[in-house]
């Protein structure tokens, strides 16, 4: 991670200048120490930049995701979402530093000559043309609406010398995350021969309907997705620790038996509250995240740069969720429900009984069981919230606009929030219970780390 403002030997920072009521230090004041000195203490002016509303944070967040939600293959999506919210993040802290950045070193930026009255066009250009530049980028049929997006909020903005360099501030975020992104191989569908044995995984059920490109014959969808480089964490294998259970266990029929029965299409032992959690949570861990971020930013009345942060960071936590989840589908290879309740009668062990007409309840996507991506970025999510706002408690009407328009489910506590998205995938015949299970306690450990070690408040020194 790029982190960090360098200050000279010897600087004092004088902790009460934060509430000052002058809108920018003046660098000639005899009490400063130096000029640098004083754009250092300029850069922490904590009343400045709480003078700038998250409202043009929000409104690219929204855009964006109009924009890629449903249109892609989940992986694919959140690594988009990833990149352009720690785009906007980054632009924001080369305005006037306050975090660390992911991508453009912010440690010589100078913030002299803004102050709370010209705060928001240096501000609104630098984020505006960074979220702008990425999603052309990243998806390029978005161009439209990013371009049309831009020119209104540019044009609304007085031409000035700080709208210069806000623009030029934005394509530099972009270009920075885009560089540090460059060796990053395609997602994309990849020849998978399964393995043939009881517990292996195959890709021998029906076709993934979804969004994203056609499912071709005999494939899996990014398998080598492990091999990417973290955006946040030290290595794809750094939560990974037990197995799944061996076919023969009890705590292996148990969860059998439980997916059978809870995540076939029209399982008469699902409840209908199981069937609304199944749906409700099926969509992108990416956009169900970024949506509740943005309704916690306006709840909580977030300033713009804590706006960036939060989206940067728990968009971050899904991501590399997904990287970290993905190699441990690879190290373990585990068959889906679909497959093992349709060869239970040939598994070697007695006690499965088969059922060779089972479907789940959505489409199975084509990749290995075991550890759940979706109970995995659901917990990483889940302990970025709780420890950005130092609390679990949420209380919040949550939406599922793209497969249960008009339901909503009214959300107590972060943890529960992470609890439902994994119990989902049993409900919808996904995943057995250890999947979910390791997922989200690993994602939770990837989230606290996350948060712990990125885009943190840069140290008053």
């Amino acid at each position: 991670m790029k982190t960090t403002l360098k200050f000279l030997g010897g600087l004092i920072i004088l902790f009460g200048l934060g509430s000052c009521e002058k809108d920018q230090l003046d660098s000639t004041d005899p009490d400063l120490p130096n000029s640098a000195d004083a754009k250092a203490i300029q850069n922490f002016n904590n009343g400045m930049i709480n003078s700038y509303s998250s409202e043009v944070v929000v409104q690219w967040s929204e855009l964006f995701s109009q924009s890629i939600d449903d249109r892609m293959p989940l992986p694919a999506e959140s690594k988009i979402y990833a990149m352009v919210t720690l785009a906007m993040h980054d632009a924001l802290n080369n305005v006037v530093p306050k975090y660390e950045t992911y991508a453009l070193d912010n440690s010589s930026t100078d913030a002299s000559g803004i102050t709370k009255k010209n705060i928001h066009t240096i501000a609104d250009a630098a984020v505006s043309q960074a979220a702008r530049d990425m999603i052309i980028q990243l998806f390029p049929a978005s161009a439209a609406a990013a371009n049309g997006r831009l020119d209104a909020i540019l044009s609304g903005l007085e031409d000035s010398e700080l709208k210069t360099r806000g623009i030029d501030i934005g394509k530099a975020a972009a270009a920075a995350v885009l560089a540090e992104r460059a060796g990053d191989f395609p997602l994309t569908f990849q020849t998978y021969i399964g393995g043939t044995q009881p517990g292996e995984y195959r890709v021998d059920y029906e076709p993934f309907v979804g969004p994203g490109p056609f499912w071709p014959a005999n494939a899996a969808y990014a398998f080598n997705m492990g091999d990417l480089t973290p955006f946040g964490i030290e290595s794809s294998d750094q939560f990974l620790d037990e197995e799944p259970y061996s076919l023969d266990s009890a705590e292996y029929l148990k969860d059998y038996n439980e997916t059978k029965a809870l995540g076939c299409e029209d399982c008469p032992a699902r409840t209908e509250e199981q069937t609304e959690i199944g749906a409700f949570w099926i969509e992108s861990n990416a956009s169900s995240m970024n949506r509740l971020a943005r309704s916690l930013i306006e709840k909580r009345k977030l300033d713009g740069w804590e706006a960036a942060r939060l989206l940067g960071l728990v968009e971050m936590a899904v991501i590399d969720a997904y990287i970290a989840s993905f190699e441990g589908k690879a190290q373990y290879r585990f068959w889906r429900p679909v497959t093992a309740i349709r060869t239970g009668d040939s598994d070697g062990v007695e006690a499965t009984v088969g059922d060779v007409n089972w479907t789940s309840s959505f489409f199975t996507p084509p990749t290995a069981e075991y550890p759940s991506t979706h109970a995995y970025a659901g917990g990483a999510a889940a302990a970025v919230f709780k420890a950005y706002f130092n609390s679990d408690h949420i209380d919040l009407e949550v939406t599922s606009p793209y497969y249960l328009p008009g339901v909503e489910r009214h959300i107590n506590s972060f943890s529960q929030m992470s609890y439902e998205t994994a119990i989902s995938r049993i409900y919808i015949g996904y995943h057995f219970r250890h999947a979910i299970e390791v997922g989200e306690r690993q994602g939770k450990e990837l989230g606290k780390y996350v948060f712990e070690n990125n885009l943190r408040e840069l140290k008053k020194v």
